[in-house]
């Protein structure tokens, strides 16, 4: 029998929850007060310069954190990127660039080897294999597949301008706490006085303004509500579950018209499902949250890898953030939303053949989420992998549940491990296996490691969902619908893709509805009927 978690307790003897709040954060909570938890603000006791990183006067920083309300309002210039990251050891390797000249060069052995050798040769380093292509193994070292992990450090790009910080460990919760006050902090002073690094740094934040108001439907309501790309808000009648924020990500396509002003929603959780930067961005998720103490529930990490390059609990560890680890197979009982963790199968460097080293994966979770009013699975980027397929894990999941009310899924289709946006999958895979798959791409026979489409019409099938929604395939604006799944790079639109599934989908004779919808719309249940509202934001600035 599943496990069954619960967030108002204490976790249970043996659960994989982590509770994360309990070190730096342990210092800053004994110093809070007040009535009010609905987020941090800060009140300067000590002068007017910043905080420098391993320099005296952190621990006299922490004395400036109260609890105190205040007003939604995003103070981020929209051109301005920020990013928090703890880069590996070798994110220097241009696996990208790589995996582009070998598919110029036809995956040829002789032109793999001498790009491999020159590459390694202009690094000053060993860790790519030339010498895979003569034996059948890995073109790079055991360090690239698990490579250890650098600093923690804040990225600012505005423009033409950049800066970078490293963050030592114990800023890690002044830098998040700063992140979350940059969303609700109404007085641009103020947030600048949250600022925990030096004057220079902080010029790519001059200008700073309220936004004219732009923000996703306020919750009125159970129901399911769609935000930018992957990101949707699942509400029953008491409590709110955000997946996937990253509305703050402003190098994805067209992510600066995401609404920045949040609605005055008191989360219960936020949902993580895997962590391509599509799905997991850390300044967007703390952006998003109110207080250290509201529990995100992530994948569980075996070990870090090129296909995993974080463990999502240490991440939220290090901002002071809780997190929760179930493993697949647990519930975790969300106030009144129950949620079954999921296994995730596809968008792994190959659909099927050999497993590889089991630590060596996209780690991820899908979720179903059981409210008294409806339920929903999110299917995510889910496909098949050697270890497994998605078709049978919605079969379990209907025998324990019972079907579905609504399915939601990717469309599009990944070709790994030669699909651009996976750039670095290539290397997970040895010579002898890699030349195979390059075969069946040559012969137009490589299958999807997601379920595009057509897959999502079998799991429709599997599911015995009512209805299908289509969502992460991509963000325009809200209330736009996707002309381009693939955000820009001239693939179907999804009304195109919906239609496809309705006519394969009666073709088989099965009753599941696929509905069109907008980011911002919410999909409603009114007397066991789906309806879909259109959203109520304000028109982006």
């Amino acid at each position: 029998m599943p496990r069954m978690l619960h967030s108002s307790v204490e976790p249970l003897r043996g659960s994989p929850v982590r509770n994360t709040s309990d070190r730096v954060m342990g210092s800053l909570r004994e110093r809070m007060s007040g009535p009010s938890r609905q987020t941090l603000s800060v009140t300067p006791r000590v002068p007017s310069r910043r905080v420098f990183p391993g320099t005296p006067g952190l621990e006299d920083s922490l004395e400036w954190v109260r609890y105190t309300p205040c007003r939604p309002t995003m103070q981020l210039p929209r051109e301005l990127f920020v990013n928090l990251v703890s880069l590996s050891s070798t994110s220097h390797v241009p696996l990208d660039g790589l995996l582009v000249g070998m598919l110029r060069a036809e995956l040829s052995p002789e032109a793999v080897r001498a790009l491999l050798a020159s590459t390694r040769e202009r690094l000053g380093n060993a860790l790519l294999r030339p010498e895979g292509v003569d034996d059948g193994g890995w073109l790079v070292e055991e360090q690239v597949l698990y490579p250890s992990r650098l600093p923690w450090r804040m990225t600012l790009v505005r423009g033409a301008s950049r800066r970078w910080v490293e963050v030592p460990p114990g800023v890690m919760p002044l830098v998040a706490h700063f992140l979350r006050q940059v969303a609700h902090e109404p007085d641009a002073r103020r947030v600048q006085a949250l600022w925990p690094f030096d004057d220079a740094s902080w010029e790519l934040w001059r200008d700073v303004t309220p936004t004219a108001p732009s923000r996703w439907s306020v919750p009125d309501g159970p129901g399911i509500y769609r935000r930018e790309h992957a990101s949707l808000l699942i509400r029953s009648r008491t409590t709110s579950i955000l997946v996937d924020p990253l509305g703050l990500h402003r190098r994805m396509p067209s992510m600066t018209a995401a609404p920045t002003e949040l609605p005055p929603e008191d989360l219960g959780a936020v949902v993580i499902t895997h962590g391509h930067g599509d799905h997991w961005h850390l300044p967007s998720l703390l952006a998003q949250v109110a207080s250290a103490r509201t529990p995100v529930i992530v994948p569980r990490v075996s070990r870090v890898s090129l296909l995993t390059p974080m463990d999502f609990v240490e991440s939220l560890e290090a901002c002071g953030q809780s997190a929760l680890a179930p493993a697949w197979g647990d519930t975790v009982r969300i106030g009144d939303i129950d949620i079954d963790v999921l296994p995730f199968h596809g968008e792994q460097p190959s659909r099927e053949g050999p497993p590889l080293d089991g630590h060596l994966r996209n780690w991820g979770n899908c979720y179903r989420f059981t409210t008294e009013d409806f339920s929903c699975l999110l299917l995510v980027d889910g496909g098949a992998d050697p270890w497994g397929d998605m078709e049978d894990v919605l079969a379990a999941s209907c025998a324990r549940r019972g079907p579905v009310d609504v399915l939601l899924a990717c469309q599009r289709e990944f070709k790994a491990p030669f699909f651009g946006g996976l750039g670095s999958y290539w290397a997970a895979l040895p010579w002898g296996r890699l030349q195979a798959l390059y075969r069946d791409h040559q012969q137009g026979t490589l299958g999807s490691v997601t379920a595009g489409a057509s897959g999502a019409v079998k799991l429709c099938e599997r599911a015995q969902a009512r209805y299908f929604l289509p969502y992460a395939n991509g963000f325009e604006r809200p209330g736009q619908p996707i002309t381009d799944i693939g955000w820009g790079l001239g693939e179907p639109s999804e009304a195109d893709r919906n239609a496809f599934m309705r006519d394969a989908l009666a073709r088989q004779s099965l009753s599941t509805q696929v509905l069109d919808w907008c980011p911002g719309d919410v999909a409603r249940f009114e007397r066991g009927a789906l309806t879909l509202t259109p959203g109520r934001q304000g028109a982006p600035k």
